[in-house]
């Protein structure tokens, strides 16, 4: 219907704007907060929001708005750091599953995601903690180990219904040698679904690598990062609620932007959603 054509532009349109003044906000964060993320001023501890700090100061006296800042760098780089992993494993094995359907490869790929998809991811992160200690590193393994399921689980699903096509016949009819085709004809019809994945899932990322780092197993104090300033700040909730107001803010805007970015790319190139326009 021509209304509902004219709202998913709309969604694609503020989650862009609103993805590019969070990237903006963030890569300038030297400039809209001159202070020091780290610099600790126990005469400002725990001030409340003014001109001179508008989201107030910790319980170290540390500018909220900078450590929001300079942490939105630190959870957007681990974040899309986990996400290119992932993604990239996820597309080699989803290819490979698919395009040796039936065979032991295929099945013990299939097995694995099955395993993985059934083992709660949680408490994965809190095994490899446990085993090779608390930092931004072994994070980033326990998140890559578990989220490339989704990723290899589209593809393959893709690449099995490519192979029905045309085009694959041919390629093989001519000889083509089988990473020509998954180079080829394969991956170019995998990416597009799988990227529109990707906006969701880097939502999702944002949230865990958050949540865990809340936890403990992320970056480490006193380096600023949205899941450690929640839990360094949830001591003084009461006291000072404003401590909080950075990083919720930010996590909660930033997932709504790459929610809304992949709505709108849903619906715009997913031919059965555009089927009923």
């Amino acid at each position: 219907m021509p209304s509902s054509a004219m709202k998913r532009p709309l969604g694609l349109t503020v989650g862009i704007i609103l993805l590019g003044l969070l990237a903006l906000a963030i890569a300038g964060a030297s400039w809209l907060s001159p202070y020091d993320p780290l610099e600790q001023r126990v005469a400002e501890r725990l001030e409340r929001p003014s001109v001179e700090h508008p989201l107030g100061t910790d319980r170290f006296g540390r500018d909220v708005l900078s450590r929001s800042l300079h942490g939105g760098q630190h959870t957007l780089l681990a974040s899309g750091t986990a996400l290119g992993a992932a993604l990239a494993v996820g597309l080699v094995i989803g290819l490979l599953a698919g395009l040796y359907q039936g065979s032991v490869l295929d099945t013990v790929f299939m097995r694995l995601i099955d395993v993985l998809l059934a083992f709660p991811f949680m408490v994965l992160a809190l095994i490899i903690a446990a085993f090779f200690g608390t930092d931004l590193l072994h994070l980033l393994a326990a998140v890559v180990s578990v989220w490339w399921v989704s990723f290899a689980r589209l593809t393959r699903s893709v690449v099995l219904h490519v192979k029905n096509d045309g085009s694959f016949a041919a390629a093989k009819v001519l000889g083509a040698s089988d990473a020509a085709i998954m180079l080829r004809e394969l991956l170019p019809k995998a990416i597009g679904p799988v990227l529109i994945l990707a906006t969701f899932e880097l939502g999702s990322l944002i949230l865990s690598i958050s949540a865990l780092s809340f936890l403990g197993l992320g970056s480490q104090p006193p380096t600023p990062e949205w899941g450690s300033m929640l839990a360094d700040g949830r001591d003084h909730f009461l006291q000072a609620p404003h401590i909080l107001i950075g990083p919720t803010l930010f996590i909660v805007l930033t997932v709504l932007a790459f929610n809304l970015i992949g709505e709108g790319l849903r619906d715009r190139l997913d031919p059965y959603e555009r089927s009923d326009i």
